[in-house]
């Protein structure tokens, strides 16, 4: 049996993509493209090693430049991020959307401190008060 996706295969990705762990993706490009039946002109980010692209909307464009610390989307090209799906409201339904947080892993690793060295002891010095 063939579900919708494989018989309609889409070049971006979709909420229903997304596994709830979330997706991290190194940014390969962000280009602005025709989209859609209407052709709009939409900003695209493209990932390495992945056939699917993003549309970005203004929300994730918002998203991504708060979890890299950096308006500039030239600055983005190298950085990874991380896809995760959610919802969101779009008139009176909730839909099936895609959100982008910094990368978990990432963030881990920044915020990590070194372990502290334990302090010298001398083995001899007995701290008994004797009574």
């Amino acid at each position: 049996m063939v579900t919708r996706n494989e018989a309609f295969p889409s070049r971006f990705f979709k909420a229903a993509d997304i596994t709830e762990e979330g997706l991290p993706l190194k940014i390969a490009k962000v280009e602005q493209e025709k989209v859609g039946p209407d052709q709009e002109l939409k900003w695209v980010l493209y990932f390495k090693g992945h056939d699917k692209q993003l549309v970005l909307n203004g929300t994730n464009w918002d998203l991504i430049a708060a979890a890299l610390r950096e308006e500039d989307s030239d600055n983005w090209i190298g950085k990874t991020i991380e896809l995760y799906p959610t919802q969101t409201q779009f008139g009176k339904k909730m839909v099936d959307c895609i959100r982008v947080r910094r990368y978990r892993l990432a963030a881990q690793a920044a915020s990590a401190r070194p372990a502290k060295a334990a302090p010298d002891v001398d083995p001899d010095l007995d701290d008994e008060i004797p009574y």
